[in-house]
């Protein structure tokens, strides 16, 4: 090749290189992802009012002063919870200071403050307090205290009601005033509405005037008329009231 053919083709050369350089130095880096922006999975409102239906007849409203809901699980949170329950003729009143409804199970709970008010002059107060919509089952806990306008009272660390079966169940030193000054401490207490019975277990203590009963079992039947004691049941008659050992 001649000097001017080698000069020519180192030209061509240097050229193809620039070109590769300029190509490399040229090209746009990789863009940077794009950041996924998500959604809040929690919307709140203000003043809201929920309500459930059955038979074409509302069974329960709450309203509240705010509300928190997860768009994902669809749980409910609530705070200064007011709320109503209807069956036949009773309406139940509830305030609290909190509450969750759970929709997918159908589970409305409640805590602080708990007091619920029926048209009949009946109270309830807990510390906790659910309600299991499909079971129409009431479950209180802590220091639970039941009043009404006769003078009667029921106190219980917890207290279920099983709507449907008309059954009431409290348990943990529970304490019991009937209307004519009757009183029965037991472990557990077992309420039977529709039979009217009334069955306690467990370390069983009733007073009534100047009559002191013990027994691990009681039993009253037919609005309280016919009672009854088992297991190493023991009846005192006059006793004192100036006898501490003796008081309730």
């Amino acid at each position: 090749m001649s000097t001017r053919g080698k000069i020519l083709a180192g030209i061509i050369v240097i050229f193809f290189v620039c070109v590769v350089v300029w190509a490399v130095r040229t090209t746009p880096s990789e863009p940077p992802p794009i950041e996924k922006v998500e959604p809040p999975t929690v919307m709140e409102y203000e003043g809201t009012t929920l309500s459930e239906e059955k038979d074409g007849k509302i069974i329960w409203e709450l309203t509240c002063d705010k509300m928190r809901i997860d768009s994902i699980t669809q749980d409910m949170e609530l705070t200064n919870v007011k709320g109503k329950f209807y069956e036949e003729e009773t309406t139940w009143n509830l305030t609290a200071a909190r509450g969750i409804y759970d929709r997918t199970d159908k589970v409305i709970y409640v805590e602080g403050d708990v007091f619920i008010t029926d048209n009949d002059g009946s109270e309830l107060r807990s510390e906790e307090l659910s309600w299991l919509t499909e079971e129409e089952t009431l479950t209180a806990l802590g220091n639970v205290r039941i009043n009404k306008d006769d003078g009667s009272e029921l106190r219980a660390e917890e207290l279920i009601w099983f709507s449907k079966e008309e059954t009431i169940t409290a348990t943990g030193d529970v304490y019991a005033l009937n209307d004519d000054g009757a009183k029965l401490l037991s472990d557990k207490l077992e309420w039977f509405i529709a039979e009217k019975k009334v069955i306690a277990t467990g370390n069983v203590k009733i007073a009534k005037d100047d009559m002191r009963a013990f027994g691990d079992l009681a039993y009253a039947e037919n609005d309280f008329k016919k009672f009854g004691l088992l297991g190493h049941a023991k009846v005192l008659d006059g006793v004192s009231d100036d006898d501490e050992s003796m008081k309730f």
